[in-house]
Order: C-alpha cells, then structure tokens, then sequence
C-alpha cells in the first residue's frame, strides 16, 4: 500500500474527494482526507483565465509531510502548454490534479474514473515513474479527455515491476 493524503482546494465537492479516496483503495493507495486549503493568492492569471499548477503544486508541497494529493476544481496551465490535468514532482511528496476538464460532457460513472486516472498518474509520478508509451497504461501522458478515456484501470507491467525494483 502506498499511503497519500488528498487534500482538496476550498470549493472542491467533498464527495468527489471521498469517491476517490474509495477509488484509490483499490488500487493500492491508503488514501485519507485533509481539511480544504485556500487557493495560493497571485496563482490566477486573468489573461488566460487558468491557475498556474506550479503555485497550487507548491502549495501542496509546503503541507507535505507525505505524499500529498491536492485537488482543484480550477482549470490549471503551465508555461508552454494550453492546459494540464495535474502536475507532479517526481519523485517526491506533492502532486496535483484539477477536476475542471475532467467533467467535460461525461455521466458520473466517467467523470469518476477521469479523476482516478488523472490521480494514479500523478501518484505515479511522485513515486519515480516517467511517462509511458502504453496507451493503455495509467502512466502514458493524457494530451485529451481521449487519451485519459483510453487507459485502463492500472499500472502496465513495465511500470509495475519498476515499482517493485523501486527504480522506476
């Protein structure tokens, strides 16, 4: 088991962060909930209309004293790219996932999974693992709701047994 705390931003559904804590036990993470935190004041950029993931990141990672997942319902970006499910250090202690282009025209049961996978992918990160050319696999980097829809429930078995080596 890999133990993670999920720690959602003010204004995240705590039901979805109960879900995946649920989520994530069945899938090796002994996950448990702290208290919402405030989003990083000066993290907002009105000309893009996003929140930078490297602020809320270090937010999380000033909290850590685990592995830490935070949680945002705000659409995050970092330099270069238009937007990003989450952001990860890797190795280390923080990552963070935002819920906001998750949602996009799904049902529940989608969106659930959505937020699972853009979770492990994170988690996975913090624990060593690169990205990963099997679509199939958690770790492969989701450039669309597409690519996210696409993995399968888990690790691929190169990224397992790089877990298990703890050399990933």
């Amino acid at each position: 088991m890999f133990p993670v705390t999920l720690i959602p931003f003010q204004g995240v559904d705590p039901d979805i962060v109960s879900d995946l804590a649920q989520d994530l036990a069945g899938l090796g993470f002994a996950a448990s909930v702290a208290l919402p935190i405030e989003v990083p004041a000066g993290s907002y950029d009105p000309h893009r209309r996003q929140y930078h993931a490297e602020a809320l990141l270090a937010a999380v990672g000033e909290a850590a004293s685990a592995r830490m997942l935070g949680i945002t319902k705000d659409d995050l970006y970092v330099e270069g790219l238009n937007f990003v499910f989450g952001l990860a250090e890797r190795p280390g202690k923080a990552a963070v996932i935002s819920l906001y282009r998750l949602q996009s025209g799904v049902d529940l049961q989608t969106y659930r999974q959505r937020v699972v996978k853009e979770a492990v992918h994170e988690l996975g990160h913090t624990l060593g693992l690169n990205h990963c050319p099997d679509p199939g696999c958690m770790m492969h980097f989701s450039n669309s709701l597409r690519d996210t829809d696409r993995k399968g429930s888990g690790f691929c078995a190169a990224c397992r047994q790089a877990l298990a080596a703890g050399s990933p």
